[in-house]
């Protein structure tokens, strides 16, 4: 941990001496200038885009997510669907956000779009995760609930879910940066609130001190929300405590 510390006090003393002086262009701010250009902007002009790139992330994250574990049970239970499905999960996660982003933002209206990217970016991994996640159970355990007149439904109820919980949760965890950086670039398409929409403004005026801003606040908005999923992690699979 203090090894961690010591590395990252050691970048952000680059950072700021190379910032400082210049050696790397106008376009890298020190880390000082930045905590300052955020302090300035104040909790007015960051309340005014934070929820809404928040609140658009959570709700692809949720739809997201939640289409991707159904879609894992039923290749589970369904056996025969399961190219079909994978096929669709590899083709969202191979298309590039920033070409499906003009797309989305003509279909759907407002914050929507910025909704489905969030969830699109998220899929394919949580997808994956659980799929593998519930091919791991135990053998035994399920051989059992078939034993006592359980279908392929109850053995997926009362052991692969189980089984697959941390398979699942980790990929929870890596599905928040994902979220967040598809909402982000949702926003890019015109939305007049969101931190996405903020940075184009920043960037096209060329204001690089509010640029690096914006990326540092969404940067923390994203760790802890990271937190927070590993947090449940730890909370939901206690036996896997060990492992880690």
């Amino acid at each position: 941990m203090t090894a961690r510390f010591a590395g990252a006090a050691v970048i952000v003393l680059a950072w700021q001496v190379l910032g400082g002086l210049g050696l790397l262009g106008p376009g890298i701010a020190p880390p000082t200038e930045i905590v300052a250009g955020v302090a300035a902007d104040g909790l007015s002009f960051y309340t005014a885009h934070v929820p809404a790139t928040l609140g658009s992330a959570l709700l692809g994250y949720l739809w997201g997510n939640l289409a991707a574990i159904g879609c894992a049970a039923l290749v589970i239970v369904l056996p025969w669907l399961e190219k079909l499905v994978l096929q669709v999960g590899i083709a969202s996660a191979c298309i590039p956000l920033v070409a499906i982003a003009p797309i989305l933002a003509a279909v759907f209206n407002g914050p929507t779009a910025c909704v489905v990217m969030a969830g699109v970016s998220v899929f394919f991994t949580t997808l994956v995760s659980t799929v593998n996640g519930l091919r791991l159970s135990d053998r035994t355990s399920e051989d059992l609930v078939r034993a006592y007149g359980g279908g392929r439904l109850a053995v997926l109820r009362k052991v692969q879910l189980l089984s697959a919980l941390p398979s699942v949760l980790t990929a929870l965890k890596i599905a928040v940066p994902a979220a967040v950086l598809g909402t982000i670039i949702g926003e890019f398409m015109g939305q007049e609130r969101g931190l996405g929409a903020a940075l184009m403004v920043a960037q096209q005026g060329a204001d690089v001190v509010r640029t690096w801003g914006i990326t540092l606040v969404s940067s923390l908005m994203t760790v802890l929300a990271f937190l927070a999923v590993a947090a449940v992690e730890r909370v939901a699979t206690p036996w896997t405590e060990a492992s880690r």
